[in-house]
């Protein structure tokens, strides 16, 4: 009776044991679950912080402000001035000159005071007709516009062509009055004349030209 007694009392307290083990390994085990499950959680939020600290603030750039910069005005251009001074019918006015009944004297003047009226066709033809006109003895003015160097080339080759057909007393003078003048465009064809002329060549010394054409001019007046 002693002895079952004593067997059922140690083998209570062994199931005790056994069975503390087994409670103690549970909570155990939940603890490490428990403890498991919250780590990274306290790690992410580590390495948040971390990653928040090291990160370098960039600052967003804001938009430059708008100016609004005033735009000139703009002026419409005016509208190119139309020449007034140029006759539109200068063909018939210069056949109504040729055609009239006066003498060649009168029309010489209307085509001289017409001719500063005229396009380039225009001045061209007067010139030809000028030439045909304007006598020898009355050719001054004639000479005057072959000495104008503004005027159009074409104008400027009738004239010295008309000159070339005058007498040497007329064209050689011409000559040297056009050569003196650099910034005539016959200055250099006017050079060339006279040193064909005058079979001497003494570059720009006017006076010594001067002097040679007077001399030459005395043996040689037309």
């Amino acid at each position: 009776m002693q002895k079952s007694s004593k067997f059922l009392i140690g083998t209570g307290i062994l199931v005790a044991i056994v069975l503390a083990g087994v409670l103690v390994g549970w909570l155990g085990g939940r603890v490490s679950t428990s403890s498991g499950n919250n780590l990274p959680v306290a790690n992410s939020a580590a390495n948040s912080n971390i990653l928040a600290s090291t990160t370098p603030h960039v600052p967003t750039p804001e938009p430059p402000p708008v100016v609004n910069v005033p735009q000139p005005a703009v002026t419409p251009a005016a509208p190119a001035a139309a020449a007034t001074n140029v006759t539109a019918d200068w063909e018939d006015k210069i056949d109504t000159i040729l055609g009239n009944d006066d003498d060649d004297t009168n029309k010489v003047k209307e085509l001289f005071a017409l001719f500063p009226t005229l396009p380039e066709d225009g001045q061209d033809e007067a010139a030809q007709h000028l030439s045909n006109l304007v006598s020898d003895e009355d050719y001054a003015p004639l000479g005057e516009l072959l000495k104008n160097p503004k005027l159009p080339e074409a104008v400027l080759d009738t004239l010295m062509a008309d000159v070339l057909n005058r007498p040497n007393a007329i064209k050689l003078p011409m000559f040297l009055d056009l050569a003196r003048n650099p910034d005539h465009p016959k200055a250099e064809e006017s050079k060339d004349m006279l040193e064909l002329y005058l079979d001497e060549n003494y570059g720009n010394d006017w006076n010594k030209w001067q002097e040679k054409m007077v001399e030459w001019l005395k043996e040689n007046p037309d």
